[in-house]
């Protein structure tokens, strides 16, 4: 083809760096440039078809071409491997990140689960699959109908599951990304072992507000039974053993009924709020008049408190709500209480029903003339067992169950309550709001 010497040895050297380049090592490209010599000085020097020269250079050129060669492998084979390194630490940090960064907000084994199961499939293109240890029949994807490769993801003490790639994947991985899979099984191992420290950390601390809530039940109990309960005894005794005008003992019955009513009261709240903490509470709905109910409410709580009458203002129209009955009027029956005991006996006890600006819910607004709500109190009024910062003057008695009761119901009804200081006047003001039930031409539509 016309080319010089010069040529011979330009093409030579390329057909090396190429050779090199698209194998795997310095190996064949040294064998690839001592097998190009050879063939050189069969077909293309004199004497022809023959491993014999006849000009003394031939040697030394053969020489110098077969040390470039060795020199120019080597360095093309080095620059593959620090590329290939290079994508492979690009690539571990990536996964890394990804991963580390989905675990991070995880607060059950669960969702780490998932998160891992994303994090492989979004690195490496599969559809991945997490075994998890606590079920061998729960995993994130279905694994049949399949092969699989399996990499156990190992805790200190026991694995916390199995990874699980497509078999059709995991054969086409190189070793980068084979130790990148090993690598990210490290990191996982470590996130699942957080999240496991994290949700044991979780459930102590649920542990201990359950014992707290249990301890501070007792407490309050047996503090606020011993009064009543003393007082009941002493009447009874003054009542068996006494010639008393049937005037006074008129009163000291209606005392025995106060203390009773209000003991009822206490009982009633602690099984619904056990029930509720064991998700035992079971609403019985039906169509109810949202009047009678609050009527029952004022008719329970003037018995148990004689000569404290409670006004009540009602609009025109009849309101139905969709509620379990007796809930709502012990919800009512707490709030009319709780206003009664932060109010002196001079003081009005209010009660309003009406219907919402946009007329789909019923509103239960109860208002008395205490000395209204701290600020402070005002964020806990709704958790139980929190009874406020009472002054000297505030002798009411209470465990702090009443509003957390009336929180729950109001919530298991898919209402709201909230609790604010009077405007016009002094004292507190709490509105229940419920929804209302829907009349037969809606449910026939629905």
């Amino acid at each position: 083809m016309g080319f010089n010497d010069h040529s011979y040895i330009y093409i030579y050297i390329l057909g090396v760096v190429v050779c090199t380049k698209m194998t795997d090592g310095a190996v064949y490209g040294l064998i690839a440039s001592f097998s190009a010599v050879l063939l050189f000085n069969y077909f293309f020097t004199v004497p022809y078809y023959s491993l014999q020269v006849d000009d003394s250079n031939y040697p030394i050129t053969f020489f110098i071409m077969g040390i470039t060669s060795l020199i120019t492998s080597t360095i093309t084979s080095s620059e593959k491997k620090s590329a290939l390194h290079a994508r492979y630490e690009a690539d571990q940090a990536n996964a890394f990140y990804e991963l580390t960064s989905s675990l991070r907000d995880t607060v059950s084994m669960e969702e780490a689960e998932k998160a891992i199961v994303r994090s492989f499939s979004k690195t490496f293109h599969v559809e991945a699959a997490f075994l998890p240890r606590r079920s061998q029949t729960d995993s994130c994807v279905n694994l049949q109908g399949a092969e699989y490769y399996a990499w156990p993801i190992l805790g200190k003490e026991e694995p916390y599951g199995i990874l699980y790639i497509p078999a059709a994947n995991a054969e086409a991985f190189d070793k980068t990304q084979l130790l990148l899979v090993d690598s990210m099984c490290e990191c996982a191992a470590l996130g699942l072992e957080k999240t496991e420290s994290l949700v044991r950390q979780i459930q102590i601390q649920e542990q201990m507000v359950q014992e707290h809530y249990r301890s501070d039940l007792l407490r309050s109990i047996s503090h606020d039974l011993r009064t009543p309960l003393s007082g009941i005894m002493g009447i009874c005794e003054l009542l068996l053993n006494t010639n008393l005008p049937a005037t006074r003992r008129n009163e000291l019955v209606a005392g025995i009924l106060q203390e009773t009513g209000w003991l009822y009261s206490l009982v009633e709240n602690i099984l619904n709020l056990t029930r509720m903490e064991e998700g035992q509470l079971r609403l019985n709905r039906q169509p109810e008049c949202a009047e009678e109910l609050a009527e029952a409410a004022i008719r329970t709580t003037e018995n148990r408190h004689p000569g404290r009458p409670i006004q009540f203002s009602i609009p025109e129209e009849l309101i139905l709500i969709d509620v379990d009955g007796k809930l709502v009027v012990q919800l009512l029956v707490n709030l009319l209480e709780n206003a009664i005991r932060h109010t002196r006996n001079e003081g009005a006890i209010e009660m309003q029903l009406f219907l919402s600006s946009d007329q789909t819910e019923a509103v239960f607004a109860i208002q008395d003339e205490g000395d209204g709500i701290l600020s402070e109190d005002l964020p806990h009024l709704f958790e139980p067992f929190y009874t406020g910062k009472k002054s000297s003057q505030d002798k009411a008695r209470g465990v702090g169950l009443g509003l957390a009761i009336c929180q729950s119901i109001v919530q298991a009804h898919g209402g709201r309550i909230r609790a604010e200081n009077r405007l016009d006047f002094h004292g507190a003001r709490f509105e229940v709001t419920l929804p209302l039930n829907e009349s037969p031409s809606e449910k026939t539509e629905s």
